[in-house]
Parts: structure tokens; sequence; C-alpha cells
């Protein structure tokens, strides 16, 4: 099948190109939308959404819309398949769009099912309920067979989810074989995997594991890499559950590179979670962590808020809620996503959120005016590091969960503490936490700022020790540096924006905290000039750092009366 499958695509590439030459652009879409297609069942998902752009450009050059819709769709479903909801979501409404001015009742029925499967993969259960039963509707009413059984399939997916088993097997019943008469042996497979989630779900493990290696076995058959990665996840889920705990870390290992590979953050996501429990089961709590907070990173990327409110606003626009509205299809009739979508000022507004949730304000209006944020160097900035020290000890008596609330607790109350003296967060390292004054703007008080926010956040971390002893609970201790220097400051990456300092002074402040003691504020002899009127320090005489050599070192007390 692989070979088919490239040759076709070279087929293709040649295809586009000679249509591309000839400035023919109705065939150079037809063979870019074929080609991402071919691309997509080689789970080359990357290379799919390029070709498919491609062909949506050519296509909305001719106007063709029955073609430009097939593409819009097509770009959903591979958008979809790597975890970008927001804009699979945006897509699939822009084909409906299309498709409701064509009065393409068949296309309609199909694209309501890709929206249910956004809403499904979001667990908004009431959306996705919606989406299949009016798009059952409509099928019943035009009599389309195919989209029947498809419906019949993703309720049976539904509400194998929400634990409706008995309604689950009566929609799944026979579909499988339906689905195959239709040729189509992926969703037909989807009927097997869902039936065994049920067999897991009733406690049946050994006939759940019968199913999913079925379908491992018909996945591999056919290279397909996105089953392929399902099908092992779910035997991972079922193996721990039955405590065959290096069984399911097999299935993992296997799992986890092929899922990046092919950008399957949806699988990404669990797998992580399993990994999760296999190193808690295990005893090693350090892994555990580790991995855990890769998982958090990932859910967070695929269900953060900007996104849920972008599809929430997209979902208004559509009017899918509004009260007692009826199911029948044609009242999605002449809505224009695109118009929607156009809407400038709510763009702008959005955009201009999240800046300021990244970026110094400073920097986020010159990004917004000017359109890049030019680096830019500062004379005099104080640079501050807290660390974690006991880390890793505590990091052992505490679960995955609590061991992230724990650290997200602490980082939070430091982001107030530096925001009441101007103090501008730059990043977190791991369990180390950095922040610089004097910048976005010059201030000649940055090392007094400073001072004063790692005098309150050594306080506030005294207070929690004490009482956390009251109460026999684990507690964290910290060490502090503070350096003051110039630096150059700007924004790295471009789209994933994040503002950074560098320059000696930062990497001698790194050193300051790594010479502290436990409990102490660890100040270069630079600060020290800067504070010694108005702050209490003690000499410690010339330490060794780094690649810094002998550096004079001061431990900040307090302010002077």
């Amino acid at each position: 099948m692989n070979d088919n499958l490239d040759a076709a695509v070279k087929k293709c590439l040649l295809a586009a190109e000679l249509a591309e030459e000839s400035k023919d652009a109705a065939l150079e879409g037809d063979a870019r939308h074929l080609l991402s297609q071919f691309y997509f069942m080689q789970g080359n998902y990357i290379t799919a959404i390029e070709e498919v752009k491609k062909a949506i450009g050519l296509r909305e050059l001719q106007q063709d819309s029955p073609k430009l819709a097939s593409s819009f769709n097509s770009y959903g479903i591979y958008l979809d398949t790597i975890g970008e909801y927001a804009e699979a979501l945006d897509v699939y409404f822009q084909s409906l769009t299309i498709k409701e001015k064509l009065d393409d009742k068949k296309g309609i029925a199909n694209t309501l099912i890709n929206i249910g499967t956004v809403y499904s993969r979001l667990n908004n259960t009431d959306r996705e309920l919606k989406m299949y039963n009016r798009s059952l509707q409509l099928a019943n009413e035009i009599g389309d067979t195919r989209c029947i059984a498809y419906n019949h399939l993703n309720l049976g997916l539904l509400y194998t989810r929400t634990g409706e088993y008995n309604l689950a097997l009566r929609y799944l019943d026979n579909i499988q074989n339906v689905l195959t008469g239709y040729g189509d042996l992926i969703n037909a497979e989807k009927a097997v995997v869902s039936q065994g989630t049920i067999y897991l779900q009733l406690g049946e493990y050994d006939k759940a594991v019968d199913n999913y290696t079925s379908f491992l076995k018909m996945s591999e058959k056919r290279a397909d890499n996105n089953h392929i990665v399902n099908s092992l996840v779910n035997l991972a889920g079922v193996y721990l559950k039955m405590n065959e705990l290096e069984k399911a870390k097999e299935m993992l290992d296997k799992a986890l590179p092929l899922s990046e590979q092919n950008g399957l953050k949806l699988y990404t996501r669990d797998i992580l979670v399993f990994l999760s429990d296999y190193y808690e089961a295990k005893g090693d709590f350090a892994n555990a962590l580790h991995v855990y907070k890769q998982h958090i990173g990932i859910k967070d990327e695929l269900l953060n808020i900007n996104n849920l409110k972008h599809l929430e606003e997209l979902h208004q626009k559509y009017d899918l809620d509004k009260k007692d509205r009826e199911l029948e299809i044609h009242q999605l009739k002449n809505v224009e996503l695109r118009s929607a979508l156009e809407n400038l000022q709510a763009e702008k507004n959005r955009s201009d959120e999240l800046l300021r949730n990244i970026l110094p304000d400073e920097v986020a209006d010159e990004l917004k005016v000017d359109g890049i944020s030019k680096a830019r160097f500062f004379e005099q900035v104080t640079i501050m590091f807290v660390d974690i020290k006991n880390f890793t000890i505590i990091s052992q008596r505490l679960s995955p969960q609590d061991l992230v609330n724990e650290i997200d607790f602490l980082f939070r109350k430091f982001d107030q503490i530096t925001s009441m003296f101007g103090v501008e967060k730059i990043k977190t390292i791991g369990d180390a936490y950095m922040c610089a004054g004097g910048i976005p703007v010059p201030d000649d008080c940055n090392a007094e700022n400073v001072a004063d926010a790692a005098l309150m956040i050594s306080e506030f971390m005294n207070e929690l020790r004490e009482d956390r002893a009251m109460t026999s609970r684990p507690f964290f201790e910290i060490r502090i540096g503070i350096n003051t220097g110039p630096v150059v400051a700007g924004i790295v990456g471009s789209s994933k924006f994040a503002y950074d300092i560098w320059g000696d002074a930062v990497n001698t402040a790194a050193r300051m905290e790594q010479s502290a003691e436990v409990g102490t504020i660890n100040i270069s002899g630079i600060t020290y000039e800067l504070l010694k009127d108005k702050f209490n320090c003690t000499y410690r005489g010339k330490i060794n750092a780094k690649n810094k050599g002998e550096v004079d070192m001061y431990f900040l007390n307090n302010r002077k009366c």
C-alpha cells in the first residue's frame, strides 16, 4: 500500500508542476487537493496541510465554490487530526457556509458531523450531540444511508464516552459490517475500538485486549500511524488497569515517538498521563512529575483559555445555542462566517489581550504599532533568581498533581510580589524563577525595588515554612541571588513570543543564586554599592563563582530604619 501511495504522490506532484507551468489554476488546484489527501493517508499531516492550503488559494481564484468547500472540509480534517481545534472549527464553518449557499444538503449533513467531532475533542458533549442529531435528521430526510451510518457510529462513540453503554451498543450494532460494506475500513475499526472500550469499562479486560490487539494489527497492515498510536494507547490503558505495568510501558514506549513524529498532540497528551501513572505505580515520583508536567503543557496548549474563547466566539457567530432553536438545518443558512471573522475590531481586541498576557505593556505597544519590537540595551538592570532547593526530596513525597499545584501556588505568589514593586517577571525555568527590575522601562530605583521584592518573598517563604511545620506538611526552601549590570532585552520567537534578557549580568545573577545559602539572599558587590545606604547587608568575603573567579558577595538582611 505504501508503494502505491508513493507512486500516487509522484504522479500528483508531476501533475501539479505541469499545471503550474501551463498556468492552469483549475487543474493545479485539483492536483494539490488530491496530493494533500495522499499525504494525509501516509500520515504526513504537515505536508498535507501545506498542499491543501495551496489548493484553497487556487480554488478561491477560480471561484469554484463546490471544490473550495471540499478543500476546506479536508483542511478541517487535517487540523482536527493534529489537535488544532479552533482552526479546524473555523474552516469547517467556512465549508458549511458555502454548502448552505449551494443548498447541498448532503454536504451540510457531513460537515455537521465534522463539527461535532471537534466538540468531542473538547469534551463538549451537549454541542457534539446537537451536531450529530441535526446531521442525522437531515440524512434521514434525504435518505443518505452512508451519512446515517456515520452518525450512528459517532453517537455510539459519544454514548460510550458518557458511560451509556446500552445506548452505545444499540448504535454500534452491525455498524462495523455496514461501514466495511462501504469500503470504509478505518471507521469500521472505530466501532471495534469503541466496543473494546465498553469491555474495558465493564471490567472484561481480556475481551478489551483482544479488540485493541485486532485493531492494532489492522492499523499496522495499513501503516496508519494515527490508528497505530491509538491502538497502542488503548492497550496501555488496559494493561495499567490489569496492573501489568511492563506491558503498559512497552506500548507507551512504542506510541510516544510515533505520536510526536506525526504531530499527534491529542495522543501525546494521553500517553504522558499513562506514563506518569506508570512511574507513580513504580514509585518513581521524579519521572512521574517530569512527564506529568509535559502532559500539562500539551493539555494547556490544546485547551488554553484563548483557544476556548475563540471556539466560543465562533459558536456564537453561528447561533447554535439560541433558546428554543428548532433543529432544522435550514436555520443555519445565510450565516456568513467570513464576514464575522473579518470583524477587525474584535480581532484587534483579542490580539491586544493576548499580547498583554505574554509581553510587557511597552513591548506589546511597540509590537502593535511597528509590527516588530527591537532588542534594546539597558545600562543598569537588576536581575533576581529564586531557586527551590529541596525540590527533588519534596517531589518524592507528593503526587505529581499535588507537586504541580504547589509550584504553581508559589510562582503565582512570586508574581504578585514582584508586580507590587514594578519588577518584570522574565520566565520560570523548571523549579527556578527569574525576574528583573529596570526593564522594559529604565528605573533608577531598580536595585531597591528588586531588593524589596526579594525580602518580601523571603518573608513569605519563612511564614509558609512555619505554617507547614505546625501541620507536619512538606515545605520548600529557597535561595535567592541578585546582581546588577547591563543587559540586552527583546523578544525571542516569531509564533510564540517570549520576552527575555541576555548579558554577563544575567550569568552573574545566576551565580549569586548558586552561591547563596538556603534561606538567604545573596547579592553581588555591584548591587551592594547601590543598596548599602538603605539596606543592612553582611559581607561574606570573596567567594569563588563558577567561570567568574572570586567575587565579592553579601547577604541582604533587611531595610535600615
